[in-house]
């Protein structure tokens, strides 16, 4: 549940009085709300979606390494740990508060890369800035690109935080292979694919939206923004 509160589309309302499902290309999450509502409340509701994952994963990790739950077998750990961040971006991208039409799970990813392992994050991070800016890919076919490079990755990334158990659960391989971090990297990214799919035959169409640093958002100028759809359906 905590997943499926739609941030973006209840403070914009809030703040501005608009559907954030109403305007350019109509997804309810952080991308959309840089290109409608501008920096100030777009980082605002990009963080409180990242802010889901960090806290999804902080309480089940905190929760299921209580001797309660780990004198029993600690595959109860490995088993929240892993369906945890899933729902919640299952929760995120087919909320029940919009009619099962939400985001696209990237908020939630990186918060939950941010608590789990540090240096995951900042190659999912680091990925995904080469991609956009300097492949200049659009942004749902780096999704799925960066998750290609990042899940080998978080197989083997060794730091451990303190604040959390997840790097210690199931190594194997004489310690070199950390098993949850990286199936959990693995289910993650499987759980936003169909979300992002049609981006990849959008991106060889031209019909994609990118981001720049320095230029932020852009729509190409044959993807069809919600705006327009509307208005071509009002015209027939």
């Amino acid at each position: 549940m905590l997943g499926s509160i739609p941030w973006s589309v209840w403070l914009g309302i809030l703040f501005t009085g608009k559907d954030l499902r109403e305007y350019n290309i109509g997804n309810p999450g952080g991308f959309n709300a840089m290109i409608t509502f501008g920096p100030l409340l777009g980082y605002t509701i990009t963080f409180a979606d990242i802010g889901k994952g960090t806290l999804t994963i902080a309480l089940i990790d905190q929760i299921f390494s209580l001797s309660y739950f780990m004198d029993d077998s600690m595959y109860w750990h490995f088993a929240a740990v892993i369906l945890g961040p899933v729902c919640c971006i299952l929760g995120h991208n087919y909320t029940p508060w919009l009619k099962f039409q939400g985001g696209r799970g990237m908020g939630v990813i990186i918060g939950t890369l941010l608590y789990i392992n540090p240096l995951i994050y900042w190659t999912y991070m680091l990925t995904t800035a080469v991609l956009t800016q300097g492949l200049k890919l659009p942004s749902r076919l780096t999704s799925i690109l960066t998750g290609v490079l990042a899940i080998p990755a978080a197989f083997f990334m060794p730091l451990a935080p303190p604040w959390t158990f997840v790097h210690g659960s199931l190594i194997v391989a004489s310690g070199i292979v950390f098993l949850t971090q990286g199936l959990l990297t693995l289910c993650m990214w499987i759980a936003i694919l169909q979300r992002n799919w049609s981006g990849v035959v959008h991106a060889f169409s031209g019909k994609e939206w990118s981001f720049s640093a320095l230029d932020g958002q852009k729509i190409s100028d044959d993807f069809e923004t919600k705006k327009e759809a509307i208005e071509a359906k009002e015209k027939s």
